[in-house]
């Protein structure tokens, strides 16, 4: 009796030691993985981008007659058909503008 208790707490003691390594190991692991985004992002900051940021042509135009009836009706549905329609414009833009390169 005395012997299956110390074989089944050795066991134990064996499964508890691997778990605590294997939790160690899945911090260093996260350790290491959060350093190098961390470095991703120092580096990528220091680096300016080739290209410039989009800005949308048509912006200015669309932001002032939304703000003007957003004003007006202050509402989210609103806003939201105002931003579709914003959307479907400068999609019809860009087909009409690849249609005229072709």
């Amino acid at each position: 009796m005395d012997f299956s208790g110390a074989i089944v707490n050795g066991l134990l003691t064996m499964v508890g030691y691997v778990v605590i390594f294997l939790g160690v190991y899945k911090v260093f692991q996260i350790a290491t993985d959060i350093r190098e985004i961390k470095d991703l992002i120092v580096s990528r900051s220091r680096v300016p981008s080739a290209a410039a940021p989009f800005t949308p042509v048509g912006a200015p135009l669309l932001t002032s007659q939304v703000t003007k009836d957003l004003i007006a009706e202050d509402s989210a549905s609103a806003y939201a058909e105002h931003l579709l329609r914003a959307v479907n414009a400068e999609s019809q833009r860009s087909e009409n503008a690849q249609h005229e390169v072709r």
